[in-house]
């Protein structure tokens, strides 16, 4: 009785051919080692556009602006070469090149900012940049933003200072609008705070500044007039 149960499964499983399909399992084998590859290309060029990024801000902040343009150039490069394979695995976006898309936005709202007065569009960079990279890029701006105060305020450049201050508060009435998650974004935007009361500090410094030194002037005594210091002549 034994032998024929023992028989039976034998001819089941002769019947239903081997328990994995190696053909399938070669090629689970094959994606994960391509999205592995994949994955390591996106890091390492992502890393080197960062630095570029970085740089940019940098030179913008020296006024070197052909150099800044020059690098953001070359940040573009690469993120257009890898699009194809975050394109293919969307999942690789997020990290490495998602922190890349956030720095070249940071730089490009600064540049922007710097030479023409005004704020970059979410729509000019909407080809590279999605919407959470823009606005996380706009929140690392606001920090560029109260360095570049800083270097103003030492100038006593107080127009400059408060058209910082002008555009932070500006964007923290917009950014009180949203509905952040408890995330990057959030935590940036707690920083946004912050960044606006540093600017409203500096501006008040610089009024007392200039209220004190109008008061020093003031308090100058005036020159003397020419007076005759001769011994009066007796008749």
């Amino acid at each position: 009785m034994q032998a024929v149960k023992k028989q039976r499964t034998e001819d089941a499983a002769a019947a239903s051919g081997p328990v994995l399909d190696q053909e399938d399992w070669q090629s689970l084998q094959g994606y994960l080692q391509t999205y592995d590859e994949q994955r390591e290309s996106v890091i390492k060029r992502s890393r080197d556009a960062q630095k570029l990024a970085k740089q940019a801000i940098y030179s913008l902040h020296r006024g070197d602006y052909s150099r800044a343009e020059e690098q953001l150039a070359s940040v573009e490069k690469v993120a257009r070469e890898l699009l194809p394979i975050i394109g293919k695995e969307p999942t690789l976006r997020y990290g490495s090149y998602a922190a890349v898309m956030e720095e070249y936005a940071e730089a490009a709202i600064f540049k922007v900012f710097l030479t023409e007065g005004r704020m970059l569009k979410a729509s000019e960079l909407r080809e590279l940049v999605q919407v959470e990279e823009y606005l996380g890029g706009v929140l690392d701006f606001t920090g560029e933003l109260n360095r570049h105060a800083v270097a103003c305020a030492t100038r006593r450049d107080v127009a400059a200072v408060s058209r910082c201050r002008e555009i932070v508060d500006a964007l923290m009435g917009q950014f009180l609008l949203f509905d952040l998650r408890n995330g990057a974004l959030r935590k940036k935007f707690d920083a946004l705070k912050y960044t606006l009361k540093k600017l409203e500090s500096m501006l008040y410094e610089l009024s007392l500044a200039e209220a004190t030194g109008m008061k020093s002037r003031n308090a100058e005594p005036d020159e003397p007039e020419g007076m005759d210091t001769g011994n009066a002549t007796a008749d």
